[in-house]
């Protein structure tokens, strides 16, 4: 960006400044720009001779020197947006809004950088869509991520053995073809299809899938619970491999679907930001502000009907909404097609038992449970819309009865002694409101609660493990049996982490039977029976399903949603 060093300085003076001026030192703009001092004054000089400050040098050794602007900083703010916008410069915009600057000044332009997003056509042609994040990209290292926009961009990358079809709850072939297994479930064989090229040209072997298994084999990885029951890996030909299991397990096939078991090639060490994989799309493009994905030509199956997806890091500010625009079609008369749908997953609030603390108490956590009444917190923030929880999948949640009358006396059986009890929730506006609801009803029964926010970023951090409640939210997959057994057995999400090695024993009995399960609804039987345990010793609560809002123009054709409610990239396209 061409001013980015003078908006960086004016950013830096902006503390100190009145009526348009600010004095300094030379060598803090030096450390500034990481520059000597005589390139600061070259500088200084330039910004004036464009007519942006007047630069007065400090007189004598030592002195502060001042600057004068001209215009006030909010207003060259909105101004350089605009105009970066105008000029479809859109990793220059946010280049500037990633500034320590006032948010409120960011959302004074927030149309204006929206209208950059969406899906764009242009004369070669080529589609591209363009999307915003809110934060920080996490790892993307399917051996540890955990977050759901991390694996859902990790799908995008590479491809799996077999896929899970919702609709039909079967298996269908991916990378594999054809599979088989012994009339005990030990044993299970997979043939590869020939021809399948990785984003280095290289072609995909047995050798390839032995290695990405082992992989998770031999490291510390979050998901090893996937893997755990395989005792031997057999490369029995180039597109033949053999896995032979320590014990039965029914559910194994389903294992392999999940996205964080995409296959790597053997020969190309991991790296995140080259991200070598069998997927529709490749990393073009990888910095702390933007993640290109751009369409892979020789894909196996279908080809991706877009050719480049950008993924902006933009203040929330100026997310309002998701939509998804395409470029120079915003007629007056266009009818916007708008899809709401409720999350598979829910909020929660969960009790950390592995901290010496009050929460081992069951009265403590059954006051806790009439304290958060998730119907009065949605009056109180004047929300709509409210969809309770009281179990994973929002079609079997009921109506939970609340008594704000039974806290006291539910606390003082627990033995609360007015003990400071801490409280993480995530570092988002909706979030922090919760937080502070759930400390100001906790006030009026003598509950002392302390409020620390936490990003998503920090999710992995051992730190998140001081609190003794946190909230969160649980995402599924298109695969709903698969996404509850990965809650509590994936050791990086919070169940895992905060359930004490009895429940999680307690837990896992019912996970087995799941396992071991050969039908649907057998499964859908045990899950209830282990939601029956969760509740009976209110292990966590459950809060609301949230409801996510899109629009869409209407010449975006084959709008559809995968794993964790995200939008389908892979069919995607403009009429």
């Amino acid at each position: 960006m061409k001013n980015h060093n003078y908006f960086q300085m004016r950013t830096f003076l902006y503390p100190r400044e009145e009526q348009l001026t600010a004095e300094f030192k030379l060598n803090e703009l030096g450390s500034l720009w990481f520059c000597t001092q005589k390139s600061v004054k070259r500088r200084l000089k330039q910004f004036a001779e464009e007519g942006k400050l007047i630069y007065t040098p400090g007189k004598g050794r030592g002195n502060p020197s001042c600057i004068m602007f001209h215009r006030p900083f909010q207003q060259e703010i909105e101004d350089a947006v605009r105009h970066l916008v105008q000029c479809d410069q859109l990793e220059d915009v946010i280049l500037l809004l990633q500034l320590p600057i006032p948010r409120t000044w960011i959302a004074n332009v927030s149309k204006e950088v929206q209208s950059l997003f969406g899906i764009h056509s242009s004369e070669q042609p080529r589609d591209v869509l363009r999307t915003a994040l809110t934060r920080e990209l996490t790892t993307l290292d399917p051996l540890y991520a955990s977050i759901t926009l991390e694996t859902f961009i990790i799908h995008q990358l590479g491809d799996t053995l077999i896929t899970y079809d919702q609709e039909h709850d079967l298996l269908k072939p991916h990378l594999a073809h054809y599979w088989e297994s012994s009339n005990d479930g030990r044993i299970w064989t997979f043939y590869l299809r020939k021809g399948v090229r990785f984003h280095n040209q290289q072609v995909l072997t047995s050798e390839d899938v032995s290695y990405t298994f082992k992989r998770f084999r031999t490291s510390s990885s979050s998901h090893f619970w996937l893997v755990e029951d395989i005792e031997q890996i057999e490369c029995l030909s180039p597109f033949t491999i053999r896995f032979k299991l320590g014990r039965p397990n029914a559910l194994f096939p389903r294992f392999l679907s999940s996205h964080n078991l995409v296959i790597l090639p053997k020969n190309e060490p991991f790296d995140e930001n080259k991200w070598i994989g069998t997927g529709p799309f490749q990393i073009k493009k990888r910095t702390d502000t933007l993640l290109i994905l751009q369409a892979f030509d020789n894909y196996f199956l279908t080809r991706s009907l877009l050719d480049e997806i950008e993924m902006y890091r933009v203040p929330i500010e100026t997310t309002h909404s998701t939509m998804y625009e395409v470029d120079h079609h915003n007629e007056i008369n266009t009818v916007y097609q708008h899809k709401q749908d409720i999350e598979v997953g829910f909020r929660f609030l969960a009790f950390n038992f592995n901290r010496n603390t009050i929460v081992h108490q069951a009265s403590f956590r059954k006051a806790i449970y009439h304290l958060m009444d998730i119907k009065k917190l949605w009056a109180d923030l004047g929300r709509s819309n409210l969809q309770v929880a009281s179990s994973y999948f929002f079609w079997k949640s009921k109506h939970q009865q609340k008594d704000f009358h039974r806290v006291k006396l539910l606390l003082e059986e627990a033995g609360y002694q007015g003990e400071l009890i801490h409280v993480y929730t995530l570092e988002r506006q909706n979030s922090i409101e919760e937080g502070e609801w759930f400390k100001q009803e906790a006030s009026k029964v003598g509950l002392r609660l302390e409020i620390k926010t936490y990003t998503l970023t920090e999710y992995y951090d051992p730190s998140l493990e001081e609190a003794d409640l946190l909230f969160m939210g649980e995402v599924a997959s298109t695969d709903h049996h698969l996404s509850f057994l990965g809650a509590f057995l994936n050791k990086a999400l919070i169940f895992n982490r905060f359930l004490s090695e009895t429940y999680l024993e307690n837990l896992n009995v019912y996970f087995e039977k799941i396992k071991q399960a050969t039908d649907w609804k057998t499964r859908e039987a045990w899950i209830d029976e282990a939601e029956r345990f969760i509740h009976q010793e209110t292990l966590f609560l459950y809060l609301y399903h949230p409801i996510k809002n899109r629009t869409f123009h209407p010449m975006i054709k084959d709008i559809q949603f995968e794993s964790f409610g995200y939008v389908d990239f892979r069919k995607l396209w403009i009429k």
